[in-house]
């Protein structure tokens, strides 16, 4: 059971679950309740919603560690667990049961709930997990792309059953401002991982950015990326007046702005494997704190 929660990715699907139970109570209800609007998906419905994107992601992390045994037992030996620890076809059969029990639960909000959409949805996500891990991640900046917008999709997915939400531009406003945040920031962390596994994509032949335009404009662009993300925070910020709520406003600069501000020298001065994983666990950092910040949201509408 161990090795499969390690393959699964458990501290992942934690996250999209912290994330999307925010989203609802701690952004999109408070929100509505503030106009005396309500949200429309009851709790069971909502449980299933986020059960069946845990379910889609966990599969995606399966398809993708199967098809990267090889690379992997380049730039990570002790760590590669199918084929050593856990049987190849047994890891295939429970990415087929995950990703069929998450497309279903999708299909069963659409169809039997009335909730359009989240079943096709699922199904493109599911279907895009699994031409990442096959073909689309060895094409340069394109697979990453992919996992950026899949993050993103997890964000934005929680308001699409919501009619009140949509037509709020106040909650559609917070909604993807997140959205935004979780999608640079995966495509930062992406391309730091592309830098970490360079020697196994390289030899394998899995032409990743850094393996078809170089260390140096990966970096580069990964460093953009981070400013990007800086600047957008502190202009919605500045737009918005942020330092009249300061627990909001210095949690943000804390927890969020700082740790930009050193990951970019960090990621300049990044010469190894070591160095790559250090900075690519500080975006993921960072994500979760992004995240934890729609809790100061929630109790500033109190």
């Amino acid at each position: 059971m161990k090795d499969y929660l390690k393959i699964i990715r458990w501290p992942n699907l934690l996250m999209i679950i912290i994330m999307q139970i925010l989203l609802r109570y701690a952004l999109i209800q408070p929100i509505l309740l503030l106009q005396g609007k309500s949200i429309l998906m009851n709790s069971f419905e909502f449980f299933i919603l986020v059960l069946s994107c845990v379910f889609i992601a966990a599969g995606g992390y399966l398809i993708n560690d199967i098809e990267d045994v090889d690379i992997d037992s380049i730039n990570k030996p002790d760590k590669v667990l199918i084929g050593k620890k856990l049987q190849l076809d047994s890891v295939y059969n429970l990415y087929m049961i995950l990703t069929f029990i998450g497309v279903l639960g999708g299909f069963y909000l659409s169809f039997v709930k009335g909730y359009k959409y989240i079943g096709i949805i699922n199904l493109v996500i599911a279907g895009f997990l699994y031409f990442y891990a096959t073909s689309y991640k060895c094409i340069p900046l394109l697979g990453n792309l992919i996992i950026a917008l899949l993050t993103a999709f997890s964000v934005w997915i929680v308001i699409i059953p919501e009619p009140f939400a949509l037509a709020d531009s106040a909650v559609v406003s917070m909604v993807a401002g997140y959205t935004g945040f979780a999608f640079l920031l995966t495509l930062v962390r992406e391309l730091l991982k592309d830098l970490e596994d360079f020697k196994g994509d390289n030899e394998c032949g899995c032409k990743t950015l850094p393996v078809s335009v170089g260390i140096k404009f990966t970096k580069f662009l990964s460093i953009l990326l981070t400013i990007i993300i800086l600047i957008l925070i502190v202009g919605i910020q500045w737009l918005s007046e942020q330092w009249n709520n300061p627990f909001p406003f210095y949690y943000l600069l804390c927890t969020v702005e700082i740790p930009l501000l050193v990951l970019i020298p960090m990621i300049y001065k990044a010469n190894n494997v070591n160095s790559y994983s250090r900075v690519s666990i500080i975006t993921k950092m960072i994500m979760f704190t992004g995240v934890i910040s729609m809790l100061l949201f929630y109790f500033s509408f109190q």
